[in-house]
C-alpha cells in the first residue's frame, strides 16, 4: 500500500527529517519536563522538611523548658509529665517520645505510634513522609537530652496531593505538547507534500462548480487581476495529467500548462505555469553542452561526457528520453517543427541532467554524474518525467509531449565501464518500458540484470556478415486475375545455426539502433537483387524492404542504384516497401529520393497502409504503384463490416489511380475469396505460402495451384508449399 492519505505527496528525505525533527523536539520538552518537575517538588520537600525541623526543635526547647535541662526521660514520671506537656501544646497531630536503640525505640505508648521507628519507615535523623493506615505523615525529631528524641508527626495529606497534583499537570501538560508537535509535523508534512508539488507552478488558483475562479494567489492576480470567471469548463480536464489552456491576461494571451485537482466541497484547485520557449527557428543548439553553460564542461559527444565522469571513478547515470509521438507531431506540423520541439526538449532536459545531447530523431541522450543533483534526480525522477512531459510552445502551437525513458546506474557493480555497454543497458531499459505500456520510465541497475536478460543483447553484425549468419527466404504473392505467382517480398533470416534468442524484427532495430543497418541493407539488397535476377524472366518481381535508417542515408539512392545496375535488373523486376508511418515525419526528403528510383525502374510499394495518418494526397504525389493492406484490416474480414468497407475503399481508390493493392495476412479461403469480392488484386500470407528459401521459392512459381491448396486447406490438409499433384 502507499503512503496515508493524512500526506500528501511528499519524497522520503521530507518525511523522514520532519519526522527526526518532531521526535527530537518531543523527547527534549519531555526531559526538560521531568527535570523541571523534579527541581520543583525538591525545592517543595526541602522547605517542608525544614519548616518541620524547626517545629520538632521550638517542641523540643519547651520540653527541656519545663522539665529542666537534666531531667530524667527514663522516668516515668518525667515521661508522663512531658506527655501533659505536649497534651496541652499541641504540636501538629502528635508526638512520640523515642530513644536511638533499634532504630528509634519508641518509649511508653508513644502517644501515636508504637514500636520503633523502623518498623514505619521512619528515618529520624532528618524529616521524611511515612504512610500509616492509607494517610500520608511527615515525621521531624530533634535531641532532648541523652538518647532520647522528641518527634513531631503531623497529616502530609493535603500537601502529597498538591504535589500529586502537580505531577498529573505536569503529564498533561506533557502530552498536550506532544500532540501539538505532532500536529505541527502533520501540518508540515501536508503543506511540503503540496507544495513540494505545487511550489515551482507560478499560478494557483480555485474554481468553483460554475467556473468561477473564488480564490488566487498574487501572480495570478498580478497577470489576470480582472478575470473573474474562465470562459471554458474546468471540469472537463484531465484531473490527473498536464492540460493546455490560453488565458488572456493583462499582458496579453498567456498560454498555460496547468493540473486540475478536484476537492471535497466540489471546487478546482489549479496549478499551473506559463508554457514559454527560447527556442526559435534560427536557433542552432549545441550538441553537448553542460547544463551551467560552462566553457569546461562542453562535450563533443556523450559518449565524452561519459568516459570523463567514468575516468574520475563516479556513479554516472546514463539514460535515453525517447518522444514516442514526435513522428505524428511531424506528419501534421512538418519535419522542421518537429525537429524544434526535439531540441526544445534538450533544453528542458538540461535544467534537470548535467549533459543533454541529441542522439537522433525523436532520441535524445542524457547523463548526471555523482553528486548532489544525481540524488535530487534518484529522489524525485516522477516528477522529473513529468517536468519533461510538459506542453511545449513554439509560435502560437501549442505541442503536448509524450516521453518514455530507460537509464542506467552506472557503478562498481558494472562488469565494464565501457560506454557502449552503458547505453546497452540503457536502452534495455527503455525497451521494457516500452514493452510495458505502463512505466514511463525504469532505471536500470547490474542487480536486476537478469529481468532484462530479453532486451539485453549485443551483436557484431559486421562479423556476423563475414560469417555468413544471415540468409534470405522469400514470401510468395499471389495474383488473383491471373492466378499466378506474381512476386515475392524478401525477408532477412539468422540461420538456425547461430544462436540468436530475439525475432527479426527485434534483431533489424537492434542494428538500426547502432549504426550497423547500412551494412545490412547492402547485404539484403545484394542477395534479394541476386535473386531477383534469377525470377525475372518469368515475370515475377521482389519486394525488399527499406529501413528507414536506409532510406534516410545521404547517399542510399546512389548506393541502392549502383547495386540495382551492377545485377542488370529489367526495369520492374524489384520494389523497394516503405512504412507509411515514416513516411509521414519525412514526406520532402523522401518523396526526391522514390521520383529517383522510380526513375529508373524501380516499382515503389507503401506498407502498412491505413494505420497511421493515412492522406489521400500523400498517394496522389507519391511514385506508388502498389498499397499494401495490413493484415490488421484482414483478419476477421468475413464478418466486420467496417474492415470490409475500408477494404472496398482503398481498392476503389487504389484503380482510380492506377495502383494494385496487396493484402497481407490471409490465412484462410474465406478470407481469401471475400478479398476478392472486395477487388483486391494481390493476396500475401500463410494460405499462398510463409518464407522460403530461394530454392524452394524457385520451385513453387511454376508448380503452385490454388485451387489444390484450398481443397487440402478446406479439406484439413495442405500439400507442401501448394505444389501440383
Amino acid at each position: 500500500m502507499g503512503k496515508s492519505k493524512i500526506f500528501r505527496k511528499v519524497d522520503n528525505s521530507t518525511m523522514l527529517k520532519a519526522l527526526i525533527s518532531a521526535l527530537l523536539i518531543i523527547i527534549i520538552e519531555v526531559v526538560c519536563g521531568i527535570l523541571i518537575l523534579n527541581a520543583y517538588i525538591s525545592q517543595v520537600y526541602a522547605e517542608v522538611y525544614a519548616e518541620r525541623s524547626e517545629i520538632a526543635a521550638d517542641v523540643a526547647e519547651g520540653a527541656r523548658t519545663v522539665l529542666g535541662e537534666n531531667a530524667e526521660y527514663a522516668d516515668e514520671s518525667v515521661q508522663l509529665e512531658l506527655k501533659n506537656y505536649l497534651a496541652g501544646n499541641i504540636h501538629g497531630d502528635g508526638c512520640v517520645l523515642f530513644t536511638e536503640a533499634s532504630s528509634g525505640r519508641i518509649v511508653g505508648d508513644g502517644w501515636i505510634l508504637e514500636g520503633n521507628l523502623g518498623d514505619y519507615g521512619i528515618t529520624y535523623s532528618s524529616p521524611c513522609v511515612f504512610e500509616m493506615n492509607g494517610t500520608p505523615y511527615i515525621f521531624s525529631a530533634s535531641r532532648l537530652e541523652g538518647a532520647y528524641f522528641i518527634g513531631v508527626v503531623d497529616n502530609f495529606q493535603s500537601r502529597q496531593t498538591e504535589i500529586d497534583g502537580l505531577i498529573a499537570n505536569t503529564v498533561v501538560f506533557l502530552i498536550v505538547c506532544g500532540v501539538f508537535v505532532l500536529g505541527v509535523f502533520i501540518f508540515y508534512v501536508n503543506w511540503a507534500g503540496g507544495h513540494m508539488s505545487i511550489a515551482k507552478h507560478c499560478y494557483r488558483f480555485t474554481v468553483d462548480g460554475d467556473n468561477n475562479v473564488v480564490k488566487y494567489n498574487h501572480k495570478f492576480r498580478s497577470d489576470f487581476g480582472s478575470l473573474n470567471q474562465l470562459d471554458f469548463d474546468i471540469s472537463k480536464f484531465d484531473n490527473h495529467g498536464y492540460n493546455l489552456i490560453t488565458i488572456n491576461g493583462a499582458n496579453g494571451q498567456k498560454a498555460l500548462s496547468f493540473t486540475v485537482n478536484k476537492r471535497a466541497d466540489g471546487k478546482y484547485s489549479v496549478c499551473g505555469d506559463e508554457i514559454k520557449n527560447s527556442v526559435g527557428s534560427t536557433v542552432n543548439i549545441p550538441a553537448a553542452v553542460g547544463a551551467s553553460g560552462a566553457a569546461e564542461k562542453v562535450r563533443v559527444s556523450l559518449s565524452g561526457a561519459y568516459n570523463d565522469f567514468v575516468h574520475r571513478g563516479k556513479r554516472t547515470l546514463i539514460g535515453i528520453i525517447y518522444i514516442i509521438n514526435l513522428q505524428k507531431i511531424g506528419a501534421l506540423f512538418g519535419k522542421d517543427m518537429s525537429l524544434r520541439i526535439q531540441r526544445s526538449l534538450v533544453e528542458r532536459a538540461k535544467t534537470k541532467f548535467e549533459f543533454a545531447y541529441e542522439l537522433d530523431t525523436g532520441r535524445i541522450g542524457v547523463a548526471c554524474p555523482d553528486g548532489q543533483r544525481l540524488n535530487g534526480l534518484v529522489a524525485a525522477m516522477d516528477e522529473v518525467i513529468e517536468y519533461l512531459n510538459q506542453p511545449i510552445k513554439l509560435e502560437d502551437n501549442l505541442f503536448t509531449i509524450e516521453t518514455k525513458c530507460g537509464f542506467a546506474m552506472c557503478d562498481a557493480t558494472m562488469p565494464s565501464g565501457d560506454f557502449d555497454y552503458a547505453m546497452q543497458a540503457a536502452e534495455a531499459a527503455l525497451q521494457r518500458v516500452l514493452d510495458s505500456k505502463v512505466a514511463d520510465y525504469l532505471v536500470y541497475h547490474e542487480t536486476q540484470k537478469s529481468v532484462y536478460a530479453k532486451y539485453f543483447i549485443k551483436f557484431d553484425v559486421k562479423k556476423m556478415l563475414e560469417d555468413g549468419a544471415f540468409e534470405m527466404e522469400y514470401q510468395p504473392q499471389y495474383n488473383i486475375k491471373e492466378g499466378r505467382i506474381e512476386g515475392f517480398e524478401a525477408l532477412l533470416r539468422v540461420k538456425k545455426n547461430w544462436d540468436v534468442s530475439v525475432d527479426t524484427f527485434s534483431f533489424i532495430s537492434y542494428a538500426e539502433r547502432t549504426g550497423a543497418m547500412v551494412q545490412l541493407g547492402d547485404f539484403i539488397f545484394n542477395t534479394g537483387m541476386s535473386f531477383a535476377k534469377q525470377v525475372e524472366d518469368k515475370n515475377v518481381r521482389v519486394s525488399l524492404n527499406v529501413s528507414p535508417v536506409q532510406l534516410m542515408q545521404a547517399g542510399f539512392t546512389e548506393t541502392f542504384l549502383n547495386i540495382y545496375k551492377k545485377h542488370n535488373l529489367k526495369p520492374g523486376s524489384v520494389c523497394v516497401e516503405i512504412t507509411e508511418s515514416f513516411l509521414m515525419s519525412n514526406f520532402d526528403e523522401t518523396l526526391e529520393k522514390l521520383k529517383i528510383l522510380k526513375d529508373n525502374g524501380i516499382s515503389i510499394h507503401l506498407d502498412d497502409f491505413g494505420t497511421e495518418y493515412s492522406s489521400l494526397l500523400y498517394i496522389k504525389k507519391l511514385p506508388v504503384s502498389s498499397i499494401k493492406i495490413d493484415k490488421g484490416f484482414v483478419q476477421g474480414i468475413c464478418k466486420d463490416k467496417t474492415s470490409q468497407a475500408i477494404i472496398k475503399f482503398i481498392t476503389n481508390i487504389a484503380k482510380l489511380i492506377d495502383c494494385t493493392t496487396i493484402c497481407e495476412g490471409v490465412e484462410t479461403t474465406q478470407e481469401f475469396d471475400m478479398l476478392q469480392v472486395l477487388g483486391c488484386d494481390i493476396i500475401q500470407g500463410w494460405l499462398i505460402g510463409r518464407s522460403l528459401p530461394p530454392e524452394k521459392a524457385l520451385q513453387i512459381i511454376d508448380t503452385f495451384d490454388y485451387e489444390a491448396v484450398a481443397a487440402a486447406k478446406n479439406a484439413g490438409t495442405v500439400s507442401a508449399a501448394g505444389e501440383k499433384k
